[in-house]
């Protein structure tokens, strides 16, 4: 696994945007990425599990093997872990966690690094239950046992308007106990907080966008910054003609910018860097959703474009409302990296603004520790969406280095 991150890490510090084969080479960097199978093969012969040289069914023998050792049923379709590149369900994620006898760190990692998700989360009573249990070196028939005596609840649609126990108060209670009982008690004793989850990064959102948005905020102030450097910035029109539309257009190459008015749509298309012809297409096409363009994108492979950040799920977020982890990881992602470098770029009232080493160092501790708090694994290189905001951090602008790399994707798929 160290050869390959460090190839990775390696490509985004030194893939520029001033290549003359930048394009052939972002290609080929989209192509090393590891499917699922490829992700657990090298999981698997890192840490020691199975030896180099052993082919795919001689991995597929091991894990079998492992899981009748421990009397759990062999998953359906194992032979396919290796071989479809899809991944598998959460549930099986974690059998298979018991079944290797997996401490809760490494458990964390192949989560982080196989699955592509976030690690072991106890604000959902399964999770909590899973944790305790590989903490603690019992059975995953022991677990479920336990789990089967939590009353059931439903989640919530909303985060609640009250103090929310927060993900990290529950870890610290789970190593600071040995007996089941007591796990089983405090679950049961505050049901009514397993019912959501993502609280604490859903509230950085709501922060991070309250500094975004408005008269004051920073799409706002760096909107203007960009017409200053752009004169007449909306007046250019020209008349296009499509198979489906014959419409005036803004000229392509003038970007869109918010005022203090506008929508969540307008903000979100600056912060990526549409143009206006780009935006108005996707807006009236596609109804202002990308999903179109990112699925089997070349340059969004895997799952880089799954849960990619959109303009609807800030809205939901925004409202409180709960949503999947890995689309609350990514916009969080998203979110620090924009604020961080438009704060930048309007304290020197330059778009241009020429990022120092430091800088990037900087936010690269800022993305991180933002997503350690909210009980998430920090970048990492190896996932395809996590890549693009460390080759951006290593580029000399790196909010227009991102921008550009989506640049990138739209010509992919032309509109």
């Amino acid at each position: 696994m160290g050869n390959y991150i460090d190839e990775l890490n390696s490509k985004a510090e030194t893939l520029s945007l001033e290549d003359d084969e930048y394009e052939g080479n972002l290609l080929e960097i989209a192509k090393l990425f590891k499917d699922f199978g490829n992700a657990l093969t090298l999981f698997l012969t890192q840490y020691g599990f199975c030896n180099e040289q052993l082919d795919n069914r001689g991995r597929i023998n091991y894990i079998r093997t492992q899981f009748s050792k421990h009397d759990m049923k062999v998953p359906r379709g194992l032979g396919s872990w290796f071989e479809s590149g899809k991944k598998i369900e959460r549930k099986t994620a974690y059998q298979f966690c018991f079944a290797l006898e997996l401490s809760v760190e490494l458990t964390n990692t192949f989560f982080a690094t196989v699955m592509f998700e976030r690690g072991i989360d106890c604000h959902v009573i399964e999770e909590a239950v899973y944790c305790f249990a590989l903490k603690n070196h019992y059975s995953y028939q022991q677990a479920i046992e336990w789990i089967n005596q939590i009353p059931q609840v439903k989640k919530s649609v909303f985060i609640p308007n009250r103090d929310v126990l927060y993900t990290k108060t529950i870890l610290e209670y789970i190593n600071s106990i040995d007996k089941p009982e007591d796990l089983i008690h405090y679950i049961t004793d505050h049901i009514s907080d397993f019912t959501y989850n993502n609280a604490t990064a859903i509230s950085f959102i709501q922060k991070l966008w309250q500094q975004i948005v408005g008269d004051h905020g920073l799409a706002n102030q760096e909107g203007q910054l960009i017409a200053r450097k752009i004169p007449d910035l909306r007046s250019n029109l020209i008349s296009v003609s499509t198979n489906e539309l014959t419409e005036n257009k803004y000229d392509p190459d003038v970007p869109v910018t918010a005022n203090s008015n506008a929508s969540t749509w307008t903000i979100f298309a600056q912060i990526i860097g549409l143009d206006y012809f780009q935006e108005d297409i996707v807006a009236r096409r596609y109804d202002r959703s990308l999903s179109p363009i990112l699925q089997k994108n070349v340059l969004m492979p895997l799952n880089a474009s799954y849960c990619f950040p959109n303009q609807h799920a800030i809205d939901r977020l925004f409202r409180g409302e709960i949503a999947s982890n890995e689309l609350v990881r990514k916009m969080l992602i998203f979110l620090v990296f924009y604020t961080y470098w438009v704060k930048k770029i309007i304290s020197a009232e330059d778009v241009d603004y020429p990022a120092n080493y430091k800088d990037s160092e900087r936010c690269l501790y800022t993305i991180n520790k933002y997503l350690t708090d909210a009980g998430y694994a920090e970048l990492y290189a190896g996932n395809p969406y996590d890549w693009l905001f460390k080759w951006a951090l290593n580029d000399r602008h790196p909010l227009m280095a991102f921008r550009y790399y989506m640049g990138e994707v739209f010509a992919q798929n032309p509109l």
